[in-house]
């Protein structure tokens, strides 16, 4: 069988339209004489499950939880055993599944295996004649019964093979993502034995897309208007622009300020082992847990990665020194993952405090005596953490300067 179009007479080159989308969402059933009392509670269940997912995708923070949110709940809704967003690369004028790499998730992991290759790093190209171009400018859900048609020319004839028998692939689904005329990419369901539902299929693809067109223009916005993206703090170029404006100011009237830098404790650590998805919650707590410190005119910002610093108008090393201690308590008492199933995980940070004028009377001598301190700070917190060594009586006597004589 040939890839082929939604034979729905409704066309819609341009894709759903927000409006539309939202209002066939809002409806909790079909009313439809030729489907029995059955299929009407399970079409309706899945539109309950797609207000759900609507919900979920459009409170996510970033994409990476977005799409790891559409991956968890997508089989609820369309019942296909395994979900592949394409994203659009429109640099390079490719499809890929890099948005995949850090996700975790069931039905893309038993497909890896069954393929014995990660998909992630699938790249499809989109020629002008080809059905992929065909698919995006249609706007429509396309079907096939031959996933040879799909992924051939990426993973090969063979690897095709070995998904469908173990998989027991029965069809798929290639739904575009596709909002008001804007291509973001195309999105690949797989079923087994399930017969796909054509209408739910196009709309829970419109929520994706929904979803990443909200959040790319989220980021724009975020990106011209100081604030960061995932932590939803002041950015690192705000507090740079209000750190050069709080110097001059403090310069001219003799005035004092101070900044306390934060860096999370084993951060990459955390990241390798739950994933970039909760690394990010992670991070939005320590950000609101901040801003919850502190009041106006005091700034709460996003350094780096894993660090953050408060910018304290009016404020000399003394009074820094105590917000930072009731700053770290607060912090220990963030508490992830406390239910019965595992031990709640404390969250802690190294601090380092720094002040105008004794500590730097510029932005440069403050930002480098700032680094040098965290650095010193994270020494010690690891020296601290390491674990003691009995020393015999010969190291000990070294230790001192002496020499031990027989």
């Amino acid at each position: 069988m040939k890839l082929l179009p939604n034979i729905s007479s409704r066309k819609s080159p341009k894709g759903l339209d927000p409006d539309t989308l939202r209002d066939s969402t809002r409806v909790e059933q079909r009313r439809d004489s030729k489907l029995s009392g059955e299929a009407l509670r399970e079409q309706g269940e899945r539109l309950r499950e797609l207000s759900v997912l609507s919900l979920f995708l459009h409170s996510a923070g970033t994409l990476e939880e977005m799409l790891s949110l559409f991956l968890e709940r997508s089989p609820r809704v369309t019942g296909a055993v395994v979900t592949i967003p394409l994203l659009l690369d429109r640099r390079r004028e490719m499809l890929s599944a890099q948005c995949l790499a850090t996700l975790e998730d069931y039905g893309l992991e038993q497909a890896c295996l069954a393929a014995e290759r990660d998909l992630s790093e699938l790249e499809l190209s989109i020629p002008l004649r080809s059905w992929r171009r065909e698919v995006l400018e249609s706007g429509e859900v396309a079907l096939t019964d031959d996933l040879r048609t799909v992924l051939e020319d990426e993973i090969g004839q063979k690897t095709c093979e070995n998904l469908r028998h173990r998989l027991e692939i029965s069809q798929v689904a290639v739904a575009p993502l596709v909002m008001e005329g804007e291509a973001f990419g195309l999105c690949v369901f797989v079923f087994s034995g399930k017969e796909p539902d054509l209408e739910i299929l196009e709309l829970a693809s419109g929520h994706c897309t929904l979803a990443l067109k909200d959040m790319m223009a989220g980021e724009e916005t975020t990106r011209f208007g100081g604030i960061d993206p995932v932590t939803w703090a002041h950015s690192r170029g705000y507090f740079l622009e209000s750190l050069e404006e709080e110097v001059v100011r403090a310069r001219r009237y003799n005035r004092d300020f101070s900044l306390v830098f934060f860096d999370i404790d084993d951060f990459s650590q955390f990241n390798a082992e739950f994933g970039h998805s909760i690394g990010d919650r992670l991070l939005r707590s320590v950000a609101m847990t901040l801003v919850g410190s502190v009041a106006m005119p005091e700034v709460v910002a996003r350094y780096g990665g894993d660090e953050f610093v408060v910018l304290l108008p009016e404020s000399n090393r003394a009074a820094a020194s105590l917000l930072t201690s009731q700053i770290v308590d607060k912090l220990a008492a963030v508490s992830l993952f406390g239910d019965e199933a595992r031990e709640p995980l404390r969250v802690s940070a190294s601090a380092a405090i720094v002040s105008y004028p004794e500590d730097g009377a510029t932005r440069e001598e403050l930002l480098t005596a700032a680094e040098i301190s965290l650095e010193q700070s994270e020494r010690e917190r690891q020296e601290r953490a390491a674990p003691q060594r009995q020393l015999t009586p010969v190291q000990q006597l070294r230790i001192s300067g002496k020499r031990h004589e027989a």
